[in-house]
């Protein structure tokens, strides 16, 4: 059964030939598996049947076959991985069929019997969404709300479980004073508008509330806050780039501890994750700026960077050097991360930013002295 019944619903999630295309996909990876697994070297789909899921496979139907067959040819450790992928392709399937929604970590807990750990599953959807090249969210894989945002804008939210299909949000809802919670569902699928000219995302959340709490938005109006509650989510990424490419590429500044991690967060903001991730859509902020305060500060306020840190330290050094290496256009922005890694490593001492007596402040000057060109 299908329940996404209209063409707006299924729209949410790609075209509707894409989602076909998924389910047969994995319906041909199965018949595929199972003609190998007959060890009947002159066995093939019947003609009919072949021909009618080939027409509506994706184009990287074979991919996926392929990688399935070596594994279920190899060796004890193979078999058990692709025990594990055809258990993920099973629940995949489902949601593709019925519409509905889940978490990797609804998926791991539905497997928990062969997975030992949730990171063994997350590592398989990952490599199903690279080996069928689509984002998480066509195989109606979510995360868990995390971002929120609070400014002066309105959000367009997709409601299909109700009578109305979407409902316009007021970011300065005062029924909402703690924030608004971007959709994990439907963040890539949202329409912004505003008029603002300066968004700050935020690492913490206890920042961000802070801030609202000192009347930041007031003070430097109209503007828009946005925090990922920790390390930044792709619902987030997916808001705050909607924000950037329809609402006239406004200023993002970048609020982190000035720490290596910190500095990791921005980036991941800034360029992408590094390594192996979820989607192969570009939601990269290369314009984004990093706010970092590095003199003015007490001794009470400061801390030891730890092996840990510069560990993070240099890997980002590294990173940002091979992002040089490609040629992107972001010599200043990459100044700054430069800047913040040679003072860390130099003075060995790092802070947070909950440290700082007057951070709304020091936003506004830091605001002055980095604004993008």
């Amino acid at each position: 059964m299908n329940v996404l019944n209209t063409s707006e619903i299924k729209g949410l999630w790609g075209p509707e030939c894409v989602r076909q295309g998924l389910l047969a996909t994995l319906e041909l990876s199965v018949l595929h598996v199972l003609i190998c697994a007959s060890r009947d070297v002159h066995a093939e789909l019947p003609t009919g049947a072949a021909a009618l899921i080939r027409a509506r496979a994706h184009p990287a139907s074979n991919a996926l076959s392929l990688k399935l067959e070596r594994l279920l040819r190899g060796s004890s450790c193979q078999r058990l991985r692709f025990r594990r992928i055809m258990a993920l392709m099973d629940s995949v399937h489902g949601l593709l069929r019925s519409g509905r929604t889940a978490t990797p970590r609804e998926l791991y807990y539905r497997h928990v019997n062969i997975f030992s750990r949730q990171q063994l599953s997350d590592d398989l959807l990952k490599f199903l969404c690279q080996t069928l090249e689509v984002p998480r969210h066509y195989l109606r894989l979510v995360g868990t709300a995390k971002g929120l945002v609070r400014g002066h804008m309105r959000i367009l939210e997709p409601r299909p479980d109700h009578a109305v299909s979407s409902v316009w949000v007021d970011g300065m809802d005062p029924l909402e004073p703690r924030g608004h919670s971007i959709s994990p569902i439907f963040a890539h699928n949202l329409k912004v508008e505003t008029v603002a000219q300066k968004v700050f995302v935020v690492e913490k959340e206890t920042v961000f509330h802070r801030l609202i709490d000192e009347g930041f938005l007031e003070k430097h109006k109209p503007c828009v806050l946005v925090t990922a509650r920790g390390f930044p989510d792709v619902p987030t990424r997916y808001f705050l780039r909607q924000l950037h490419e329809n609402c006239g590429s406004p200023d993002i500044y970048l609020l982190v501890d000035f720490d290596p991690s910190g500095l990791v967060i921005a980036a991941t903001y800034g360029f992408g994750p590094e390594g192996g991730c979820w989607m192969q859509d570009d939601l990269s902020l290369s314009a984004s700026m990093p706010l970092i305060c590095d003199s003015g500060l007490k001794s009470s306020d400061v801390l030891p960077m730890t092996a840990r840190d510069r560990a993070l330290a240099n890997g980002l050094q590294r990173r940002l050097e091979q992002i040089k290496g490609r040629g992107e256009d972001a010599g200043q922005i990459i100044q700054s991360y430069e800047e913040g890694l040679k003072h860390l490593l130099q003075g060995g001492l790092k802070y947070e930013l909950d440290a700082l007596d007057k951070l709304t402040e020091f936003i506004a000057y830091m605001v002055r002295k980095r604004a993008p060109k």
